[in-house]
Formats: structure tokens, sequence, C-alpha cells
């Protein structure tokens, strides 16, 4: 024996064993053989002989012609409307009492019903959505066939749950593709909306003019006295000392012991959002710092959570007593 024929000899025994199988779930107690049957999911093969649907003018005899060849065939339940089991089941409403159809569908039964079930399994393996709900539409279409045959049969319940199973997961996965779906597009207005309204602030701000520096206001010279025969010289008044220039915010904060920077916020850095926070803070008498409150940020809410976050992990030399004072932290994607 050669390979290949072992290997037909194999098949032919695994296919035997599925339709004794199936025979037994359908109740079917025929015991005469039937032909080899396509692979489920796939097209039937058609031949040059392959006859035409059922017509109105087509006799029984003419029917029984086209079911056997399509079996002879392998169109078993494939292609819709050109296959046997579709043939003999417009023969057997032709003669209820026709023998020819109801042994050639009682056979035919268990070849549908294990196509249908391994369409399904196919539905639920793929990877695709169009290809599953191919799958899926193609098992419907074989198990309507199975109904017409025998509407009683104790294997449709059973594929008939794995059908709406499938049809149920199939819509939560819809749904959670709809909501996901809903908001990331809710997220990217926000983000919009945050991102224009920083623009405006931007604008706004370039459009005011600079204020020009303060003229220094000098006190007017003194009136020269009158001379006279016994003039005393008067002596210049002593200079106007300038006052010292303003400390800045931070002044009087013991030295920094360590530092970190904020994070920048995932979605802020995703769409380019720049910005700055000014936080006030008070440094303990043991070098930590709290008391964490918002002065001002702009955008609004955008990175006070960050700028917060990272305040309170600063440690400074330990003070006699609390100390305030206020930090500001820019935000840029650039950087």
């Amino acid at each position: 024996m050669t390979q290949q024929s072992a290997t037909a000899s194999w098949r032919s025994a695994a296919l035997a064993a599925a339709i004794v199988a199936a025979l037994g779930i359908a109740g079917c107690s025929k015991k005469a053989a039937a032909p080899v049957a396509p692979a489920a999911g796939t097209p039937a093969s058609s031949s040059t002989s392959a006859a035409p649907p059922v017509a109105a003018v087509d006799t029984d005899a003419d029917v029984l012609t086209k079911a056997k060849t399509a079996e002879n065939d392998k169109r078993l339940y494939a292609p819709a409307g050109d296959n046997a089991i579709e043939y003999y089941l417009a023969l057997r409403q032709r003669s209820p009492n026709d023998a020819n159809a109801k042994n050639a569908l009682t056979d035919l039964f268990p070849y549908a019903m294990i196509a249908t079930e391994q369409t399904l399994q196919k539905a639920a393996a793929a990877k695709d959505p169009a290809q599953a709900a191919g799958f899926r539409t193609e098992a419907a279409r074989i198990f309507a066939l199975l109904e017409r045959v025998d509407t009683n049969a104790p294997s449709l319940p059973r594929l008939r749950a794995i059908m709406q199973k499938q049809a149920g997961d199939e819509l939560k996965q819809q749904q959670v593709a709809a909501k996901k779906t809903q908001d990331d597009l809710a997220k990217k207005t926000e983000a919009d909306k945050a991102s224009a309204a920083l623009k405006t602030q931007q604008q706004a701000a370039a459009q005011v003019p600079a204020t020009p520096p303060p003229v220094e206001q000098r006190p007017p010279p003194p009136p020269r006295p009158a001379q006279t025969q016994a003039t005393v010289p008067t002596p210049a008044p002593a200079p106007v000392e300038a006052p010292p220039p303003p400390k800045p915010a931070h002044a009087g904060l013991p030295d920094v012991v360590s530092s970190v920077q904020p994070t920048y916020p995932r979605d802020a850095l995703r769409d380019g959002v720049s910005g700055e926070v000014t936080v006030a803070f008070t440094v303990n008498t043991d070098g930590g710092v709290g008391g964490v409150s918002i002065v001002s940020s702009n955008p609004r809410r955008v990175f006070d959570a960050a700028a917060v976050e990272a305040i309170k992990k600063w440690r400074f030399e330990a003070p006699s007593e609390p100390v305030s004072g206020h930090r500001t932290f820019a935000f840029s994607p650039g950087n």
C-alpha cells in the first residue's frame, strides 16, 4: 500500500467514525452508506455535469436526477440552491412519501450537522471579524437546511445554542469597541479645548504692550540763597540712596538638599501642551515640605497634580522655624 493510499484510508476511517457519532446524536438508525462530504466551511466542488436549480417544469424524475448528480459531485449541502439536500427537500415537498428523498435526507443529515459545527468552530477561531461573520453566516445557512430536514432532531438545540452564544459575544465586542471609540473621542475633544485655550492666552499675552520702566523722580535742587556780606555757605544736601532691589519670592528659604522634577502628564505630552504651575509651600523644621497649595496654573488643572507631587518630595536644610515660600514649575514638550 502506498503512502497516499494509506492516508486516504485513514481519512475515510476517521470520517466514518464522525458520521456514526453524528447519526447517534441525530437519532438516525439508517445504516446505508453515503458519499464523502466536502470539508466544512469550504465551497463544495462542482463539475460540468451539475444540474441547475429546480424549475417549475421539472418532473420528479428530473429533480431526483439533479439530486443524485449533486450527491455524486460532493455538493451535499453547498453551494446554496444547487446541492443534494435542497434537491431532495424539493422532491420530498412534491412527493412526501418518496422513499428516495426520505432515505437520502436521513443519510445526508449527519454530514450537514458536522459541517455546521465545524464552520462554527472556524468562526470562533477566526481573528478577522469579517471572516468570522462569514463563517457564522454559512453555518446559519446549513443549519436552516437541517431544520427543514428534521425540525425535531435532538442535535439542533445544541447547535442553536452555540450560534446564539457566538452572536452574543460578537455584540459585546462591538459594544466594547464603540465605548472605547467614544472615550477616545471625548479625550481628544478635551485636549483640543485645552490646547485652544492655551493658544488664545498666548496670543492675548503677545498683544499686550510692554509697560515702560518707571522714570526715576529726583527731588528738585534747593533754591540758592541770596548772597549777603555775611553769607554762610550752605552745606550740600546728603545724596538720596536708591531703595534696595526687591528680594526674590523664595529668599530666606533654606538650601535645597534634594529635589525632583515633575512628571510630564502623558496626555499633555502627547498633545504638545505646555504651561506652568506656581505652588506655595512651607519648609518644616525637619527639612520636609508641607502645606502645599496652588498659587496659579496655566492651563488650569493640567499640570497641577504633577507640580504638587514633585514639590512634596523636595528636602531642604532643616530651619530653626517653619519658612514659607513658593516655586514655579515650567512644562514644555521640547524640554
